[in-house]
């Protein structure tokens, strides 16, 4: 090989590592630069309160009750701080005049005032307690409406979101924790059976509910009871028949609601040959339950039921 061969070589490979430099250095500086871009379209951290403005919402008389006011953070996930929650009366006032009094800071507890919201949370919740037997009796004592103002602030390098979603004026309605039909009264459907073509037992559904959140297995006990029936009959002036106990069924295993379910169905069965064509009622009482209360404005339902040919 002679010499110019040799240098010819050479360039040729040092134009070569000179071009894959190049082409590295573009390439990182299009990632750097779609990265960027990818930043400056996001919006940054920003904290607010979920339940913002006039906050109307249920309490419950009895144990463990408690209400958590949700703080949350939009944004890229890439602040953390301390949000603080703080009682400010000024704003019953300001937005609403004289239709609210400040609760007295007696019947309720705030666990923490300040908490940790992290880069990657979403929502932290702030939680309160109230005395919902208390704020019952001074409702009714002082005939007043009362609310708590909850405000929000932020600290580190969190920002706040706009000033009206930063309050929350919390407005209790005190209520006692039921167990209830959710359809009570006169149920809307029929159940039908056929003579004919129906199973020897047709199973059915009714449901029930409770009017808060469950936590606990509530054990419950419905019956049948004409007196339910004798009573509406009266009312609406109808001659309604009750279906002969025969021809029905209630089954006893169903009459649970779950921990953590606020509603369930419990299961009855029409029996076919027990009972002659026709349109008869079935009417449902609950009786017991194992946990706080029964409402007893919701405690029957009356269920139509049909036999054909």
């Amino acid at each position: 090989m002679d010499g110019n061969q040799f240098n010819r070589i050479r360039i040729m490979k040092n134009y070569k590592k000179r071009l894959l430099h190049l082409l590295a250095l573009s390439f990182t500086m299009m990632s750097a630069s779609c990265e960027d871009r990818r930043m400056n379209n996001m919006a940054e951290d920003k904290v607010y309160l979920n339940n913002f403005g006039l906050n109307n919402q249920n309490i419950y008389k009895g144990e463990n009750f408690n209400y958590n006011l949700q703080v949350i953070k939009s944004g890229v996930g890439s602040q953390n701080g301390e949000v603080t929650l703080n009682v400010d009366e000024t704003l019953l006032a300001k937005y609403y005049g004289t239709k609210y009094t400040l609760l007295p800071a007696s019947y309720y507890t705030l666990k923490s005032s300040v908490l940790t919201i992290g880069k990657s949370d979403y929502q932290v919740p702030f939680e309160i307690s109230f005395d919902a037997t208390g704020i019952e009796a001074l409702q009714v004592e002082t005939k007043l409406i009362y609310a708590v103002p909850f405000k929000l602030s932020a600290g580190g390098s969190l920002k706040t979101a706009a000033e009206s979603q930063l309050y929350s004026v919390f407005v209790p309605t005190v209520l006692s924790p039921y167990l209830q039909f959710k359809t009570a009264g006169l149920a809307p459907g029929t159940s039908s059976i056929s003579l004919s073509r129906a199973p020897a037992e047709t199973k059915f559904y009714a449901f029930v509910q409770t009017n808060y959140n469950n936590k606990a297995d509530l054990h419950y006990k419905v019956e049948v009871d004409e007196s339910v029936l004798t009573a509406y009959n009266l009312e609406k002036k109808t001659n309604h028949v009750i279906l002969p106990a025969q021809a029905y069924r209630l089954d006893a295993s169903s009459f649970l609601v779950p921990n953590l379910n606020n509603e369930q169905g419990l299961s009855y069965y029409v029996v076919r040959d027990k009972a002659s064509k026709g349109s008869y009622m079935l009417p449902l009482k609950i009786t017991e339950v194992s946990k706080f209360g029964i409402n007893p404005a919701k405690s029957t339902m009356i269920i139509p039921v049909s036999i054909q040919d």
